[in-house]
């Protein structure tokens, strides 16, 4: 891999320690010969990680969440410093990207292509999401109603609290706590999950990459609000329909050549058993 000549810092300051690992880090990267910035600017502007090669998020999975229209923009690397609780995203703790930094810089790693949501709107806004794009009642509205289809084919009417659409990146969020199925991340999927279905043999459904999946709501019934990678989204009332399709862009998330999606996930979701040798 190329050897890394510019880093951008992408700090959460809410997270405790997370500016003095920033300066620390730059410290060790400057002293390669690396041009450094840091930023606390959540999310950051589109224009933030032009002319970087590397993008070094700060805080945990959410602060990994607010550079990706940033990085979609310039297409940087983005590595992820976790200070928080999980870091299915953010693997490297401070410790770790301290001691990895130098050898990472000098191109020793390995960039792991994560596919993208790209949600639009019926008058043609997108945003993009790297986790999901959630459709659910706001609050004490009841039930929603929505028609899924995909390539022009009727899939299913759902009578539920809500939709999820993820990524195999995201199939560890709120995907699974609402019973969707994990997925490799280097699947080509887009995985589709209700949320509390009011007809039981509604599940989860898989569709493939080249799926382009229209989504409208049926009356009576509220209008659901969107969600993209947590955050609240296209806040008037006349979204409906929308198309979810997987963006041509992808986000380019950097490793360690011997990384493991499935050590991170039986780390993180406590999975029991004898150690695995590969």
């Amino acid at each position: 891999m190329n050897p890394i000549q510019t880093i951008t810092f992408a700090v959460n300051t809410s997270k405790p320690g997370a500016e003095a690992a920033a300066r620390y880090l730059a410290g060790i990267a400057e002293c390669e010969g690396v041009q450094t910035m840091i930023t606390t600017e959540y999310p950051l502007p589109m224009n933030a990680l032009e002319g970087q090669d590397l993008c070094c998020a700060i805080g945990g999975d959410g602060t990994l969440l607010g550079v990706l229209d940033a990085a979609l923009h310039s297409q940087s690397a983005v590595l992820g410093v976790n200070m928080g609780k999980l870091g299915f995203l953010a693997t490297f703790t401070e410790a770790e990207a301290g001691s990895d930094l130098p050898s990472l810089i000098k191109g020793n790693y390995s960039i792991a292509d994560r596919s993208v949501l790209r949600c639009e709107t019926q008058s043609g806004e997108a945003v993009y999401g790297l986790n999901d794009v959630v459709l659910k009642e706001t609050e004490g509205s009841g039930l929603i109603r929505l028609k899924v289809a995909s390539n022009g084919n009727p899939v299913s009417e759902y009578h539920c609290d809500g939709l999820i659409f993820s990524t195999p990146t995201g199939s560890t969020a709120y995907n699974l706590s609402a019973g969707g199925p994990i997925i490799g991340p280097r699947v080509s999927a887009i995985a589709m999950t209700p949320i509390c279905p009011h007809t039981l043999g509604n599940r989860s459904v898989i569709f493939d990459n080249s799926s382009v999946i229209a989504v409208s709501t049926l009356q009576p019934g509220p209008c659901p609000r969107i969600t993209i990678d947590g955050r609240v989204r296209f806040k008037n009332d006349n979204n409906f329909p929308i198309k979810i399709t997987v963006a041509e862009k992808t986000f380019r998330l950097m490793q360690n050549p011997d990384h493991s999606h499935f050590a991170i996930v039986r780390d993180k979701l406590k999975w029991g058993g004898p150690t695995i040798q590969s």
